[in-house]
């Protein structure tokens, strides 16, 4: 039975893990300010270390330890009334559904679909109507949700005393995720979508524009 100390202790080695990650990718999806070539060549210099049995294979783990040990600590973050405990409770929750979500569509379309996630496949979601205003929020928030949840981590890592990062966190995390949701949308250049991408969200969302 894993109690609060060592799910804890988890938790903490398992987000460094995601967290490198989830900030490489982030760099990642920065790199498409500057068009769809420069996302994808900036998401094969780095898709090599996860893009393979061993470094998927570990990351999926990571995600699942992850997950676990973030629903153990909920039951005892919960029941404070601290803002910054509800913070990191609500931002976890929104964490944990968007890494489920999110792990296995990008798991299934690359392996069973067979259609490569890269630039367009992330912005094919942000490109039909009305499917693109549901994902516009989805991705805005977990990015939001990242970086209050780090900044949760700070808070309690430091004990409070570092509250000019604990709230310049969040604002960073509104900034990056404004930037990658409308460079996506196509703000801020055209974007035509493949055909077999336009194939892959027209099979699954019926309807789309």
């Amino acid at each position: 039975m894993i109690n609060d100390a060592n799910a804890k202790r988890i938790h903490r080695f398992t987000a460094i893990i995601l967290g490198l990650f989830i900030v490489s990718h982030l760099t990642v999806h920065l790199f498409a300010l500057n068009g769809p070539e420069a996302h994808i060549q900036a998401l094969d210099s780095v898709q090599w270390i996860y893009r393979n049995p061993i470094g998927e294979g570990i990351l999926v783990i990571a995600i699942l330890v992850q997950i676990f040990t973030g629903f153990k600590r909920l039951k005892f973050k919960r029941r404070s009334k601290q803002i910054w405990a509800r913070l990191q409770v609500m931002s976890g929750l929104y964490l944990i559904m968007f890494l489920i979500v999110h792990t296995s569509a990008a798991l299934y379309t690359h392996h069973i679909f067979g259609l490569e996630t890269d630039f367009y496949w992330a912005a094919g979601s942000l490109h039909f109507n009305p499917l693109r205003f549901g994902f516009a929020v989805y991705y805005f928030l977990a990015v939001l949700a990242f970086f209050t949840h780090m900044a949760c981590a700070v808070h309690y890592g430091w004990r409070g005393q570092k509250p000019g990062m604990t709230k310049t966190l969040p604002v960073i995390g509104v900034a990056i995720a404004s930037l990658i949701v409308a460079t996506f949308w196509g703000v801020f250049y055209d974007i035509e979508i493949p055909q077999g991408v336009v194939d892959y969200y027209a099979k699954y969302y019926p309807g789309i524009k």
